[in-house]
């Protein structure tokens, strides 16, 4: 249960992981490569013969799961790829999170409009599209970049409106620092950022959601889908400081900040859930104690945070 990279907060979801594996899920732990060290057991990884035998393990429930399965498909046929081993084994991963999500919420009639517009799109009459591991068929941005999710609404003017995901749970948003001169174009064309403001947002803090934004503004000025207008929505935990951090700096940068980046906190995703949005209370409960609620367990944690590794 124990990942010398793990912050306090990391350790804390991980052990989350490993005891709702053995409890509640009453599956083996798996083991993972280490380099030049050969293999060492984890808690929150599933066992892969477990997941052999049941392949929803992974997965809130059998509608989510399925989804998943027939997604990553159609996923590698069109050229682009999906971790499947992370998919149905690493329970720390928000990829299996993000399909038990919104693979429910699109088995609705409605593709859960009620949760849309509370949470991503305040004037949508309808929905009509919502994938996970979704990009343009058009390559916009020249990265072949791509979305958590994607929420494609219908607005009473007839109008259609992209809400471009990003789905966090202990992960750091990427740190890599990615440029290109067609990013720079985009920033300075699109009409979403105040003029000469790319550079600061080349950080490692801000360069992820940066470029998400992107491309939620490239598909605009492409038209993709027919749509007019786009945003960006990053669904994570509420003490997520990465998170808040990269808001913050993308937001000084924003024209209207509150138009096009915001945040959503998976406990009010939840608590909307209860109060009537969306599935139904019982699967708010089974979110929640799957992935918010560490159990009171004595357990030697981190004193300090440290850069968290996702494993």
């Amino acid at each position: 249960m124990s990942v010398a990279s793990d912050s306090r907060r990391t350790a804390r979801y991980r052990l989350l992981q490993s005891w709702y594996r053995e409890q509640v899920l009453k599956a083996e732990y798996g083991e993972y490569c280490v380099t030049n060290s050969g293999t060492r057991p984890l808690g929150s990884l599933l066992a892969l013969d477990d997941v052999i035998r049941r392949p929803e393990l992974n997965f809130l429930t059998d509608t989510a799961a399925q989804y998943a399965r027939e997604r990553a498909e159609i996923v590698h046929a069109s050229g682009g790829t999906i971790d499947k081993a992370r998919l149905a084994r690493n329970m720390l991963s928000s990829l299996p999170m993000t399909f038990s999500i919104f693979g429910e919420l699109r088995a609705r009639h409605d593709r859960g409009l009620d949760v849309v517009r509370a949470f991503l799109d305040p004037q949508a009459v309808a929905v009509e599209v919502m994938e996970c591991a979704w990009r343009p068929a058009v390559d916009v941005l020249g990265d072949r970049s791509g979305f958590d999710a994607a929420v494609v609404t219908l607005r009473a003017d007839g109008t259609r409106h992209l809400v471009g995901i990003e789905v966090k749970y202990t992960e750091q948003f990427n740190r890599t620092i990615y440029n290109s001169d067609a990013y720079r174009q985009v920033h300075e064309t699109c009409g979403w950022f105040k003029p000469s403001t790319a550079r600061p947002l080349l950080g490692p803090s801000t360069n992820q959601l940066w470029r998400t934004s992107l491309l939620a503004a490239a598909c605009v000025q492409n038209n993709v889908m027919g749509i007019s207008s786009a945003s960006v929505v990053v669904m994570c935990l509420a003490e997520d400081p990465d998170a808040a951090r990269a808001l913050v700096g993308l937001s000084v940068a924003l024209q209207e900040p509150a138009e096009h980046c915001g945040i959503v906190s998976l406990e009010a995703f939840v608590a909307g859930v209860r109060e009537g949005l969306g599935p139904d209370e019982e699967w708010a409960d089974a979110f929640a104690t799957r992935y918010l609620d560490p159990p009171a367990i004595h357990a030697e944690l981190p004193d300090e945070d440290s850069e968290s590794l996702e494993l």
